[in-house]
């Protein structure tokens, strides 16, 4: 099984859950811990996600490089505007909107000649197990492969309900070999819990890589879900076309 494609999928966007809102609306931080490792080295990161009813913000501590001339230090999700601003530097944010990020996956799609393999045998299945994390009662989501005997379980609350507005609907032109996780992601964010650990099971060892370590329900985020002054928004079609002539 694919385990870091899966993880991606589920860390980047981060975030699911599992069952009915039995909670009032949550506003204010998580404040979570990465585990991974660069060549052999074990490595620790920060991630805050600040909510409020309409709008969402994850920061790292540390920007994500995606390509040269893009890199990524936060994501603001505004479900009242209906668009995602990715925050670069030099004072650049990237802005879009949901139809135009999935015109650009058609467009990807009919420019790549690849015929990725799906992986259609991922099986994801609540179990009977719970655990109480910082908290909050959590119960297990196990996603299993029949390719290998390894595994991923994310242990989610319904103690944290947060809006997820646009990530809650339906995505187009999703490419192929993301199509199945991007469906389950879409139920998951529709019953608006969230995940407070994430552990690897690989060849008999556990191994931790993503966990919830403080939830702070206030009124700061409010503060933190607007875009920081002098910012320049740029559109996503600005943006190919300045990374095509290598600007």
């Amino acid at each position: 099984m694919k385990i870091k494609k899966i993880l991606f999928g589920f860390a980047m966007l981060g975030l699911m859950g599992i069952s009915t809102n039995v909670f009032a609306q949550f506003e204010g931080q998580v404040t979570m811990k990465l585990y991974s490792e660069n060549n052999g080295i074990p490595q620790t990161s920060e991630m805050n996600l600040y909510a409020t009813a309409n709008r969402i913000i994850l920061k790292g501590d540390q920007a994500v490089s995606f390509s040269d001339d893009f890199d990524a230090s936060g994501l603001l999700i505004r479900n009242d505007k209906k668009d995602f601003v990715v925050l670069m530097g030099e004072n650049k944010g990237l802005q879009f909107t949901k139809e135009e990020l999935e015109g650009f996956f058609q467009m990807a799609g009919m420019m790549s000649d690849d015929n990725p393999e799906v992986n259609s045998d991922t099986d994801f299945r609540y179990t009977n197990k719970t655990r109480t994390i910082n908290g909050y009662e959590c119960t297990e989501l196990l996603i299993e492969n029949d390719e290998d005997k390894n595994s991923v379980s994310i242990w989610l609350t319904s103690g944290i309900d947060i809006n997820w507005g646009m990530l809650a609907e339906p995505w187009k032109n999703v490419p192929e070999s993301m199509r199945n996780s991007s469906s389950r992601l879409t139920q998951e964010f529709k019953s608006k819990n969230f995940p407070m650990l994430i552990e690897v099971h690989e060849k008999g060892n556990t191994e931790t890589v993503f966990e919830v370590t403080n939830v702070n329900k206030s009124s700061v985020a409010k503060a933190m879900v607007e875009i920081p002054s002098g910012v320049n928004l740029i559109g996503l079609q600005e943006l190919i076309f300045s990374m095509m002539m290598g600007n």
